[in-house]
C-alpha cells in the first residue's frame, strides 16, 4: 500500500514514515497541503497512492480544504484525518466533504495501522461491490 502523508511536523512525519516502513508500507510525504496537491496533479509520487493521511491544523491550507480540493482531483482516493481538534463540528465537516477516517493525536502505532487497514479494506470491498 502506497501512502502519503500531509503534515507540517516534521517529527510526527517522520516517525509515522519509520513506523508504516517498517510494517511493509510505502510512505512518501508532503510538508503542506499545497505541496501534496501539487505532487499529486504532477504525478510526483513514486507510484499510485491508495491513501492519504493527512492533518487538520497547517499553515495555508487546512485540512477541510486540503480535502474539498482533492476531491475535486480525486473522488475516490481515501484520506484520513489526524487531528488533535477532532471536535463534533469539524468531523461533521470533514464527513461531509469525503473523509474516511479520523485519528486524534497523540495516537499509536497501533492505532494508526487499525484505521489504515479499515479504510483499505472499506476501499477494496467498494472497489469490488461496484464491479
Amino acid at each position: 500500500m502506497n501512502i502519503l502523508i500531509v503534515d507540517d511536523e516534521a517529527m510526527l512525519v517522520d516517525s509515522i514514515q519509520i513506523g508504516l516502513h517498517n510494517l511493509g508500507y510505502r510512505v512518501m510525504t508532503a510538508t503542506s497541503a499545497e505541496q501534496a496537491l501539487e505532487d499529486l496533479l504532477r504525478q510526483r509520487v513514486d507510484g499510485p497512492i491508495d491513501l492519504v493521511i493527512t492533518d487538520y491544523l497547517m499553515p495555508g491550507m487546512n485540512g477541510i480544504e486540503f480535502l474539498v480540493a482533492l476531491r475535486k482531483t480525486h473522488p475516490h482516493l481515501p484520506v484520513l484525518f489526524m487531528t488533535a481538534y477532532a471536535d463534533t463540528k469539524l468531523v461533521i465537516e470533514a464527513l461531509r466533504n469525503g473523509c474516511d477516517g479520523f485519528l486524534e493525536k497523540p495516537f499509536s502505532l497501533q492505532q494508526l495501522v487499525e484505521e489504515v487497514e479499515r479504510i483499505a479494506h472499506h476501499a477494496t470491498f467498494n472497489q469490488s461491490s461496484e464491479t
